[in-house]
């Protein structure tokens, strides 16, 4: 089966993405803690607070890998279960940022972090191209 163009384009959209969040993820655990340390003063932490924000960065975007390769594979029911997962985990980012953080700039990115699982899901329940 072939996707459809919305997703074909968005799983592609979401592998450079996830590349380049791998990427990030690393250099949070590693750069992330070394700054995180000497601004705490106490390397230990910052270390392993930055290695820990890396892992969920890098486990994140490995997931937005997986979702963008079976895109562009056509894995229709995959990709509407993914697409799904990934609109509730975007809600929760929002509320997060409704009721815990509060300011305009978390609410506009969780917001935008919204529209592409929503593209990805309407690709994926639009079904094959004709």
């Amino acid at each position: 089966m072939r996707p459809n163009s919305l997703l074909h384009v968005v799983s592609i959209i979401l592998i450079v993405i996830s590349v380049i969040g791998i990427v990030m993820g690393l250099m949070v655990s590693v750069l992330g803690g070394a700054v995180l340390g000497a601004a705490a003063e106490s390397l230990g932490l910052g270390l392993a607070v930055g290695s820990v924000i890396g892992v969920f960065v890098i486990a994140g975007s490995v997931y937005n890998l997986v979702a963008g390769i079976l895109g562009v594979k056509a894995k229709f029911t995959a990709c509407k279960v993914l697409g799904i997962i990934s609109l509730v985990c975007g809600c929760f980012s929002l509320i997060s940022a409704l009721f815990v953080v509060g300011s305009a700039a978390s609410i506009t990115t969780a917001i935008a972090g919204l529209v592409l699982p929503m593209l990805y899901v309407w690709g994926a329940f639009k079904g094959p191209a004709a």
